[in-house]
């Protein structure tokens, strides 16, 4: 059902953008790998798509929280149009994830990042926090290899 309702909001986006005039190619078809196993149990789970400026700014959004816990997971992948960001000037705490590729770790009091250069020209980043970024994470901190996990699920 999410599926159908994605495909949904890329073709009303499409078709409105094709009302008169010069058309631009404003493709938004990607096709995103979704991770399956998380390191709590996820009982609320939405997606976003940013299409404030799609010439500029492609954006993606997957929200996975725990409503009692209130722990939460977004998968974020965004693509500056004609200026790619680069998950190496995000972080200076390299991983390697088990394709071969390098990631970046980061965290604060209340919060985990990490990034990676992901297919298409996108900056993907998985954030980790509890209680919309208010609370600090303490003993409910995520292992960084919960975090390489995510990762590993959704890299083809």
């Amino acid at each position: 059902m999410r599926s159908f309702s994605f495909v949904f909001l890329i073709l009303c986006f499409l078709i409105s953008g094709c009302s008169g005039g010069t058309q631009i190619d404003r493709s938004m078809r990607y096709d995103f790998t979704e991770p399956y196993k998380f390191p709590f149990e996820v009982n609320d789970v939405r997606t976003e798509i940013a299409i404030d400026n799609p010439d500029y700014l492609q954006q993606y959004v997957f929200h996975y929280k725990n409503k009692q816990t209130k722990q939460e997971i977004n998968y974020i992948l965004s693509k500056v149009i004609g200026n790619p960001e680069e998950a190496s000037k995000q972080s200076n705490h390299p991983v390697k994830l088990k394709n071969g590729k390098q990631a970046y770790y980061k965290e604060d009091d209340t919060s985990q990042f990490i990034f990676w250069d992901s297919e298409n020209g996108f900056l993907a980043r998985f954030v980790y926090y509890i209680d919309g970024n208010t609370e600090r994470l303490g003993s409910n901190k995520l292992a960084q290899s919960d975090l390489i996990d995510l990762i590993n699920q959704v890299q083809q």
